[in-house]
């Protein structure tokens, strides 16, 4: 197989070839009338006018040579079939076409409609032109973009090789225009407030830091835009919100990530009851609207939005699922005793509510499968929100948590300026003790409060976690667009040659011939090298003593072990996701053809326990990979 470096060197000769032709490989220009998913609905209209027509896209595939070739041509709203044929197109154009075309160029072609004796909707060509020559080719679907970095950090093929990854995008921005137009027609207006803001106000969240030259002046990148929304209150306006980018500089896994979308808003004369009533509308709305219908199974689950929300408090909910008994008075060493004994780390001067967060997010956050409507909370969680009058200790708060996933923070806002003060105080001191995630006085919003703040009620809505939930992904990488990664050149570049391992696993229990086990191995070898590219390498080459160059191998271990089954394979895949670990894989179907469309069709035919796997390899950090794979036995 030909490095990334030979074939772009080839397609620059082509790329020049058309150039000596008179060709101009990246027009301005294009001929298209109709979009490919406007050919497909018209087709019989098309087939029967007999008319020519424009038709252009990206080339996703090409079949057979000589005389005839056919062309699986994408636009991004459909897929559609060309056929050149020697004696329609002329020797000449064709000849050019194959001598200039790949997989991955766009172009476009003129010609008829007509339908193929095995009833495929097609385009005679009688004329072809170049839009833009590709330099790099497309990935191959089974080993170009598996591990899921590559995926990420290169979302415009992810996008293009991944119909399932595409669709769960554009779930996203269908799920944002219904929340929108849900929050429009109640009422509400979008408005913009600040990014960079010179307190990092509104939430508790440790902030970006960023230097304005002209103004001399260190800002925040925003955590929150509540506080601009409630002085907007202040100033006469009585129903507003906010979609917007938020950040925060904590920890990234699964469900966080440094950069993310909020939607937040806030309601004069409303409180938490009111909201809760309102969010729970929206997302029947929103049920409804996406699949048609109130009980729905996503990912599995099987969801009732038919009926009310359940609804408990937080302190119940504690009760329910620990062995906290009376969540209320237990002290602080106590509860850092059961938090780590049930395995949940406690950092020195941890406050009680940030322990408290932790064990419910470890054992009750996962149980709450049906929309259920957490209520109550102690007054530290939140320094926005509202005290409960019957208990001046809670606060007016919900969350809405569906799956397991926390979706919506809501409550009545505070709106007296003396407990607010107060409340802030509280925050100080706490940042004082070293806690970064403290949200700081901010007397601007002070001022602000004092002109009189009417009674509201306001949201928090996380996009992305609204998305994870409608489309059954399990890492918010999944619905970001551009998710935060370390940049390449550090990536995959240890500080020593120990701090990185690959296993690959070999299905024992499959009964392969020695030669089958090393074509799975190479296979899986050859999907990890184009993963990884060369920052495996320390360097290409090391000269001998007498001045020959041999090609260094790469500088991380790579172990070959064994297991027993295909289920234990799956398995062993399903964990190594979790931990966000490369993963390669390599079934019966591909051992089976090199035709990258049969294997496609034979795989999604099949449900995941139906597919047998022969191999995976697992790449990462050296304690995590050696952990998941400790119980294995080395291959012999």
């Amino acid at each position: 197989m030909s490095s990334i470096d030979e074939i772009r060197d080839l397609r620059i000769k082509k790329l020049e070839l058309l150039r000596q032709k008179g060709v101009n490989p990246y027009p301005a220009d294009s001929k298209r009338e109709l979009l490919l998913k406007e050919a497909i609905e018209t087709f019989s209209k098309l087939e029967e006018s007999k008319e020519a027509k424009w038709i252009a896209g990206r080339i996703m595939s090409i079949r057979g040579q000589g005389a005839i070739v056919f062309i699986t041509l994408n636009d991004g709203t459909g897929t559609f079939q060309g056929l050149l044929k020697k004696d329609i197109l002329g020797e000449e154009k064709l000849n050019f076409f194959s001598e200039v075309v790949d997989i991955g160029d766009f172009i476009e072609i003129q010609g008829t409609f007509f339908t193929t004796k095995r009833g495929e909707k097609t385009l005679e060509a009688v004329d072809w032109r170049m839009l833009s020559k590709s330099l790099r080719p497309l990935p191959e679907k089974w080993h170009g973009l598996q591990d899921l970095e590559e995926r990420f950090r290169k979302r415009y093929l992810d996008t293009l090789m991944n119909d399932e990854a595409k669709e769960r995008l554009l779930l996203r921005s269908r799920a944002v225009a219904l929340v929108r137009k849900f929050y429009n027609d109640d009422g509400y207006i979008e408005v913009e407030t600040p990014r960079l803001q010179t307190v990092a106000g509104g939430a508790t969240a440790k902030p970006f830091i960023t230097h304005h030259n002209a103004l001399d002046v260190d800002f925040f990148l925003t955590i929150a835009q509540e506080l601009y929304l409630k002085m907007l209150l202040v100033g006469g306006f009585t129903k507003v919100y906010e979609i917007g980018r938020k950040f925060r500089n904590e920890g990234i896994d699964t469900t966080h990530n440094p950069e993310f979308t909020m939607l937040e808003s806030q309601e004069v004369y409303g409180n938490a009851k009111t909201q809760r009533e309102f969010i729970e509308k929206l997302f029947k709305y929103l049920i409804k609207e996406i699949f048609g219908a109130e009980k729905v199974t996503i990912d599995t689950v099987e969801l009732d939005f038919e009926k009310a929300f359940e609804v408990i408090t937080f302190f119940d909910l504690i009760k329910k699922h620990t062995e906290i008994k009376d969540p209320a008075s237990i002290t602080e060493k106590e509860l850092a005793e059961y938090a780590q004994k049930i395995g949940v780390a406690v950092e020195p001067n941890e406050s009680k509510e940030n322990m408290l967060d932790s064990v419910y997010k470890k054992l009750c956050r996962p149980s709450l499968v049906q929309p259920t409507f957490i209520i109550d909370y102690p007054v530290a969680f939140n320094p926005f929100a509202k005290r409960k009058e019957d208990d001046p200790t809670m606060i007016d708060r919900f969350q809405l948590v569906i799956s397991g996933i926390e979706l919506v923070n809501a409550f009545s806002e505070l709106n007296n300026p003396i407990d607010q003060k107060e409340r802030y105080l509280e925050q100080d001191k706490k940042g004082k003790k070293g806690e970064e995630e403290i949200s700081p006085t901010d007397m601007a919003y002070l001022e602000a409060m004092e002109y009189g703040m009417p009674p509201n009620g306001g949201i928090g809505i996380g996009i992305d976690r609204l998305t994870m939930f409608l489309s059954g992904a399990k890492n918010i990488k999944e619905v970001i667009l551009f998710p935060t990664l370390k940049p390449k050149e550090q990536s995959h570049e240890p500080k020593k040659k120990e701090t990185m391992l690959a296993v690959a696993v070999i299905n024992k229990g499959a009964k392969l011939e020695p030669w089958q086990e090393l074509n799975t191995i190479a296979h899986l070898n050859a999907a990890f090298g184009a993963h990884i590219g060369k920052s495996l390498f320390y360097k290409n080459n090391v000269t001998t003593k007498d001045g020959v160059d041999i090609a260094l191998n790469i500088q991380h271990a790579i172990m070959i072990k064994i297991t027993d089954s295909s289920d234990d394979l799956q398995a062993l895949v399903a964990d190594a996701r979790k931990m966000e670990l490369e993963v390669s894989e390599f079934t019966r179907e591909m051992l089976q053809t090199t035709n990258d469309k049969k294997v496609s069709e034979q795989t999604s035919a099949k449900n995941l326990k139906d597919i047998e796997h022969l191999g995976v390899l697992i790449f990462g950090e050296k304690k995590k990979v050696e952990g998941l794979t400790e119980s294995l036995k080395l291959y012999s």
